[in-house]
């Protein structure tokens, strides 16, 4: 009896033993799953901070590009003192091609800002309508930086009255 006593008691041990190993491997695998996750978090930490470098990256570089955009839009759209002088030329040239006369050209110029000042250009026309017509497509048709800021219409006996008020923007 003592032998089985003994047996049991060695059994009983040895139970105790691997429960507990069993245990340990439990935790063993969960802190290792958890130190896994920890480095799967950190992982994704880092390739969204790397996603974002290459996100600003790509902002800067777009960045460095608008300078010479900004140099390219002034050369093509805005217009020097020696082209507002071309511009007026043309002007009073489309108002007699299409058999127009300003009997006054108002020109009033605005106060420069970041090197730009824009010119307010104020006439009034009398003619047909093709005429009128014909001088504003003429007008809107050029590349440089000059627009129909308001136009107000009127009609009477065959004539068509037009108070007209340009801007054009001049890069200084």
């Amino acid at each position: 009896m003592k032998k089985n006593k003994l047996l049991v008691t060695v059994l009983l041990a040895l139970l105790a033993v691997s429960a507990a190993g069993c245990l340990f491997s439990f935790a063993y695998v969960s802190w290792q799953e958890l130190s896994r996750q920890n480095r799967l978090r950190a992982l994704q930490d880092f390739e969204l901070q790397e996603k974002a470098a290459r996100a600003l990256n790509a902002e800067y570089r777009e960045w460095q590009k608008l300078p010479g955009a900004l140099r390219s839009f002034r050369r093509r759209h805005l217009l020097s003192m020696d082209e507002f002088a071309a511009f007026r030329r043309e002007l009073d040239a489309r108002l007699a091609a299409n058999g127009l006369r300003a009997p006054r050209i108002d020109l009033s110029f605005g106060a420069s800002r970041n090197g730009m000042r824009k010119v307010l250009v104020k006439f009034s026309l009398e003619g047909s309508y093709r005429e009128l017509k014909k001088f504003i497509f003429a007008m809107e048709a050029k590349a440089k930086m000059y627009f129909f800021g308001s136009l107000q219409l009127s009609a009477s006996a065959g004539k068509v009255k037009g108070a007209f008020t340009m801007e054009v923007v001049l890069g200084e």
